[in-house]
């Protein structure tokens, strides 16, 4: 309960500090960038490279990298068949696709994974921030590109979007540095590096998190929709493939059902944005399901356990 109000300490200041007037509006963009190219990276480095999976260490990693996909596909499903439902547009369902089907497994995961499951749980957090990635950087780039009505990208450009991000490059030194024992500086530097992701990431969300009522009148039954799918239908899924179908349980499972209850992500929700795809409904997505994922993540948590 302690390291849960710290995370929603963190989120009430960058609130706060928000409508205080007294920062620049680009400080959340400048504490995003710190976490992307400095502190997650770190994280990434030093918690990877002393990971120790399970005796059964290829199906941990096949869950966590391969949960991902599955929950957006599942998304994909569940908004195609709704959408006539919903008398939802193109851009309102690449929208949710985008949101719905994407999580927020690093800025707002790894604080609550961290908070549930402690330092072992954060660890199995990261390799699913991996898969997710990986999902954003080819399926979600092929729906905003889409949406935008641009040319598909090539694999080329995707491989080269994959290469560009600095937490993948870590993830993949650290898989490299596996058999090699950092040095004591290394990894005490790296550890206080690492450490800035909770506050910084979450100052961040708290900074964007914005809730309009003449938006929340316009696309409340797509909220809906979006929201039960990734808080509900998206854990509810990864719990029936992974623990009950895969007989996958313990840490890796539980982290693997939790990270799949998390609030949209907002890399997701800024994709739909730029392509123009129902912005004012990402931005609800984001402000509605991260206070909500607060509540809804432990009420998972504990039901696996």
């Amino acid at each position: 309960m302690t390291n849960l109000l710290l995370v929603v300490a963190y989120l009430v200041i960058g609130v706060l500090a928000r409508k205080s007037g007294r920062l620049p509006e680009a400080t959340p963009v400048a504490a995003t960038r710190a976490v992307i190219f400095v502190a997650l990276p770190a994280l990434t480095l030093v918690t990877i490279q002393r990971l120790r999976l399970g005796s059964d260490a290829w199906r941990e990693l096949g869950v966590a990298l391969g949960t991902p996909l599955v929950i957006f596909c599942v998304a994909a499903a569940v908004i195609a068949m709704s959408r006539r439902a919903l008398g939802a547009s193109r851009q309102v369902s690449g929208c949710l696709l985008l949101t719905a089907g994407l999580a927020n497994t690093s800025f707002v995961g790894f604080p609550l994974v961290e908070a549930l499951f402690g330092r072992e749980g954060l660890e199995r957090a990261i390799l699913v921030d991996q898969g997710q990635f990986l999902v954003l950087a080819t399926l979600g780039i092929l729906v905003a590109s889409a949406g935008k009505g641009e040319a598909r990208p090539s694999l080329h450009e995707l491989g080269a979007r994959l290469l560009r991000f600095p937490p993948f490059l870590a993830f993949a030194l650290a898989i490299a540095l596996r058999p090699v024992a950092l040095p004591a500086h290394a990894t005490f530097v790296l550890e206080k590096l690492g450490a800035l992701v909770v506050p910084l990431a979450l100052f961040a969300v708290g900074w964007q998190l914005r809730l309009e009522a003449a938006a929340l009148a316009e696309h409340a039954r797509p909220l809906v929709l979006g929201l039960a799918v990734r808080l509900l239908l998206a854990p509810l899924a990864v719990y029936l493939l992974v623990q009950q179908a895969l007989g996958v349980t313990g840490l890796a499972g539980d982290v693997a059902v939790a990270e799949a209850a998390m609030a949209p992500m907002i890399t997701g929700a800024l994709l739909a944005t730029q392509a123009d795809l129902a912005p004012r409904l990402a931005t609800l997505m984001v402000g509605v399901g991260v206070p909500l994922s607060l509540v809804t993540v432990p009420v998972w948590a504990w039901l696996v356990r």
